[in-house]
């Protein structure tokens, strides 16, 4: 997917700095043969084209319908910038996830950039992005004692919620997480309340049938 993206924006830029204007100066010269020999000669207006684009190493066929103009001011680079920033967003993705991995043992666990992280250290978990992006921010204190912030993605790294567990584990710091509402409890031990009351039942007094 990496290399179809940049072959991509290769092509756009190739055609935007040279295959179109190569295109468009054809294109011009094939509209003066026109001009010059007439609209009802078309093979005359061919052939002479034929050997103006021969020397001059132009394409064979000219699109006249094309609006090369527009092709090469806006349509070509739009697409190559395109094209060019998202191939390097996977490109960095792509980096992020092979450079290293997110692993842990019994006492620590360690990031892809390099971060070490002793579970004793940790002071602070903060997990309000972890049900909805899959991020925590684990807060620790280095060798020096200077606060450090580790970044668990279980969005780049699949799996990850087994470092946090591990981590959870082994922490009696602070942990920062979403209010979580119990309002599905609340209303079963309400369902429940109710299902056990017994309700009373009013019945309709009898007719007697007309005499």
């Amino acid at each position: 997917m990496l290399l179809l993206v940049f072959g991509y924006c290769a092509w756009f830029i190739y055609d935007w700095r040279i295959g179109y204007p190569r295109a468009r100066v054809a294109q011009t010269e094939k509209k003066r043969l026109i001009d010059e020999l007439g609209k009802d000669k078309i093979k005359e207006v061919d052939a002479a084209y034929a050997v103006v684009a021969k020397e001059k190493g132009w394409p064979e066929k000219v699109d006249e319908s094309k609006d090369y103009d527009f092709l090469i001011k806006w349509e070509q680079p739009a697409f190559a910038i395109l094209t060019g920033v998202g191939g390097l967003m996977l490109l960095y993705f792509y980096l992020r996830t092979t450079r290293g991995s997110l692993r842990a043992d019994e006492s620590s666990f360690s990031t892809p950039d390099g971060q070490h992280v002793p579970f004793a250290s940790a002071f602070r978990i903060d997990r309000r992005k972890w049900d909805h992006k899959g991020l925590a921010y684990v807060y620790y204190k280095d060798s020096k004692g200077a606060e450090k912030r580790a970044v668990i993605d279980d969005l780049v790294f699949g799996g990850a919620v087994k470092v946090l567990d591990r981590l959870q584990a082994n922490f009696n710091g602070e942990v920062i997480d979403l209010e979580k509402k119990d309002e599905p409890a609340a209303t079963a031990e309400k369902a429940e309340d109710v299902a056990g009351e017994e309700t009373p039942v009013t019945m309709p007094p009898t007719q007697s049938p007309p005499v």
